[in-house]
């Protein structure tokens, strides 16, 4: 854990105390003292919410159609463990032919035949060709217990392609 959680750790036992004063010695009508517990224990939601998506975990956002591959981390599926396998993609966009700024974090269920594309990828790139991988089809993984709408939960088809070399111009 980073000293930044820690801190807001701390920050919010403190305001729940100042919450928990304000509603024991308060003169406060009741329904101003509901209101104040909602609102607060909304801010802790959203606020879960937002470190979610900064802290680096896999976006659960739909894969990119188009995208520059940085990266993969590939875990087997192990029956004696009961982990069904996730294979973690590190992306950027290409949407108009121009990388996003940063890469994303993306999270898909394991599928053997990824395994293989992904990890092809993988050796392309440690020799310095560029990837480009393309969205070739999604089909909900029916033994999925989750939400389908979640991209973890779905089987994408993904193919990958080498950056083509930059055309320079003519002199």
């Amino acid at each position: 854990m980073n000293e930044v959680l820690v801190a807001l750790s701390f920050a919010y036992a403190f305001l729940t105390a100042l919450l928990l004063l304000a509603l024991a010695y308060g003169r406060l009508p009741m329904w101003c003292k509901l209101g104040l517990v909602l609102v607060s224990v909304g801010f802790y939601w959203v606020s879960y919410q937002g470190w979610s998506e900064s802290q680096g975990w896999p976006s659960n956002k739909p894969f990119p159609k188009r995208f520059l591959l940085h990266s993969a981390v590939i875990e087997e599926p192990d029956s004696d463990l009961g982990s069904k396998g996730r294979i973690f993609v590190w992306a950027s966009d290409l949407d108009g032919n121009v990388p996003a700024d940063t890469p994303r974090a993306y999270v898909i269920g394991y599928d053997q035949r990824l395994h293989t594309k992904i990890a092809e990828a993988q050796r392309k790139l440690k020799t310095g060709n560029l990837q480009i991988g393309e969205v070739g089809g999604e089909l909900f993984d029916p033994q999925a217990t989750r939400d389908p709408n979640r991209i973890a939960d779905k089987k994408i088809d993904l193919e990958f392609t080498d950056l083509p070399e930059p055309q320079l111009p003519e002199k």
